[in-house]
């Protein structure tokens, strides 16, 4: 599958390249999926899901009786627990799931998944997780 970025700007469709790729293309049917792109999850992201969400989770889990023992764990369990695709054996009807990669995430569906991870902790452990702080670095340095 080919991937054919395009862009419309103040209304005006810049799709030269679209319109050569399709012009190559051989007789038959074609099905087309377009989707607005993003941005990739950013490092700030990341860094509130890791240096917050994950380690407040982490503690929430053990006083709610579970074993985890790191913020890897934890990570690993949410991601199979909200992000997981499945895949079925046609033949067997068997299914199997596999968690998605959080770094390939845009930001949009990264927001989604930690507020998913607040709302978890709100309503099976008890926590209220805070909010990304977009301005931590200044409260940092007056500390």
């Amino acid at each position: 599958m080919n991937t054919i970025r395009f862009e419309k700007v103040n209304g005006v469709l810049h799709a030269k390249a679209l319109t050569l790729a399709l012009s190559l293309l051989g007789n038959g049917i074609y099905a087309a999926t377009i989707k607005k792109v993003r941005k990739p999850r950013s490092n700030d992201q990341n860094g509130y899901l890791w240096g917050c969400v994950y380690p407040l989770m982490l503690r929430g889990l053990i006083n709610a009786g579970w074993e985890f023992t790191s913020d890897a764990q934890v990570h690993e369990y949410f991601k199979k627990l909200f992000t997981a695709e499945q895949v079925v054996n046609r033949d067997t009807g068997e299914i199997i799931e596999f968690p998605s990669s959080t770094a390939l995430m845009d930001t949009l569906t990264f927001k989604t998944y930690t507020d998913k991870l607040r709302e978890y902790a709100f309503e099976y452990l008890g926590m209220d997780i805070p909010e990304p702080d977009k301005y931590w670095k200044l409260h940092e340095k007056r500390t």
